[in-house]
């Protein structure tokens, strides 16, 4: 999950570069990477005002049908590594299900 996480640190704040290397590991079978590389599309995008809001489109449609845990704990980390004192109301209409949600576990 680092080591596909560390992409986004390579690739910080250029996001064209940065989305091109990272969706090839979005598509990985292995859930450590694909979390990963959720954490690095968060990071690439982190303090960027974009029109485009390209992570936000991403991440909150993988939310929407991740299945696992790691998947979701990656896509959230993700969100809140690039959306970090946004005060966005539509990000905490997104991930407020899950917050409140007492079937999760403590990780999530």
């Amino acid at each position: 999950m680092a080591a596909a996480a560390s992409l986004g640190l390579l690739q910080l704040w250029d996001i064209d570069e940065g989305l091109e290397s990272i969706d090839k590991y979005m598509e990985r079978s292995e859930e450590n990477i694909q979390a990963g590389s959720y954490i690095a599309l968060g990071i690439v995008n982190s303090g960027i005002k974009n029109e485009a809001d390209a992570a936000y489109a991403i991440l909150s449609d993988k939310l929407e049908s991740a299945t696992t845990e790691k998947h979701k704990i990656g896509i959230l980390m993700g969100l809140s590594l690039a959306y970090a004192g946004s005060a966005r109301a539509d990000l905490l209409e997104l991930i407020s299900p899950i917050i409140v949600d007492s079937d999760n576990s403590m990780e999530l």
